[in-house]
């Protein structure tokens, strides 16, 4: 089934207004080890509010890198001392390096220059080898490259990172999705946005762009299933509801559409459950109750004018076969 993916135009808004960052205080080394003249530890210090502070230990280029650790204030001031020097001579100059190359590759990649983005995010990852956003990069520029496999790499590389699983990164996901979707790789693409729900399911536009992949993969009862989803997080979202008018207006005309959506092999459930989903559907988006069911009944009727015409069709053609030769 061929899926007309030139209907839309709008891309959602794939990351958050910028939030008030955590106030970052500085590095800090153990106590225990304030004394060892070689193989200190070394740990960048951010504070998260008045009970908590955020951990993640320096690499030896002297950068975040891994997972970040979460401890009390309270061991925060018995365990940990301030290296204040360290971040301001060493520190500070290695983090603002990674951040410039990682600018230029962004601004590589947006430029549609590909190959100097490639090699700005190879570079970045030689510094920090577990930077979420290197890696992400890294895999965007292979997929505007068409260099799935590649691609595939990286992305396999992302679910290893724990790093990347924070709400901060959960537009990176998306991003990825929207990507892996223009590439035909659906079930990738539904990895990354379902992982991104994760992160935070609240956000409509991931459920948007879950509905629209399985359009585009012709999948029409998870498509009606998500898209009523978006709808009932904002019904505010205009393209959603241009969507779902869409749909509808496809399904009252579309034969081939209602033949798959109604066929008796998938069973009288699963038709029944795609038009109560068809219905919660248009509710969501905001049509009128008794309307959303006129339309309903209307798409019902079809399918089941359909169903039978197809089963009057089999009989005819088993008529012919039982005729034989003459």
């Amino acid at each position: 089934m061929s899926a007309e993916s030139t209907f839309f135009h709008y891309q959602p808004v794939s990351g958050d207004k910028k939030k008030d960052e955590p106030k970052l205080i500085t590095v800090v080394s153990l106590r225990s080890e304030a004394e060892k003249k070689q193989g200190k530890n070394y740990w960048l210090a951010t504070k998260m509010d008045d009970n908590f502070f955020a951990l993640q230990e320096l690499n030896e280029k002297n950068v975040p890198s891994g997972p970040v650790n979460k401890i009390t204030a309270a061991d925060f001031g018995s365990k940990y001392i301030l290296e204040l020097n360290y971040f301001q001579q060493v520190v500070r100059p290695s983090m603002e390096d990674l951040d410039h190359v990682l600018e230029r590759g962004e601004t590589h990649r947006e430029r549609g220059e590909l190959y100097s983005a490639e090699m700005d995010y190879v570079d970045a990852l030689a510094v920090d080898e577990e930077n979420v956003r290197a890696t992400f990069g890294l895999g965007l520029t292979y997929l505007e490259k068409g260099d799935v496999e590649m691609a595939k790499e990286v992305f396999t590389k992302v679910q290893e990172l724990k790093s990347a699983f924070e709400p901060k990164h959960k537009h990176m996901f998306n991003d990825f999705g929207i990507s892996m979707r223009k590439n035909g790789m659906y079930n990738e693409a539904l990895l990354y946005y379902n992982r991104g729900i994760e992160l935070d399911n609240d956000d409509e536009n991931l459920f948007f762009n879950i509905a629209r992949t399985h359009f585009e993969a012709g999948n029409w009862e998870k498509c009606v299933r998500y898209l009523t989803m978006c709808l009932e997080k904002n019904r505010g979202v205009e393209e959603a509801r241009k969507f779902c008018n869409y749909l509808v207006n496809k399904t009252t005309s579309d034969d081939s559409m209602l033949r798959e959506m109604g066929a008796s092999g998938a069973g009288s459930r699963l038709r029944s459950d795609i038009l109560n989903l068809l219905r919660q559907m248009q509710i969501a988006a905001g049509v009128d109750l008794d309307d959303a069911i006129e339309k309903t009944h209307e798409i019902r009727d079809r399918m089941i004018a359909l169903e039978e015409e197809d089963i009057h069709m089999k009989e005819i053609e088993k008529d012919i076969y039982d005729l034989g030769d003459v």
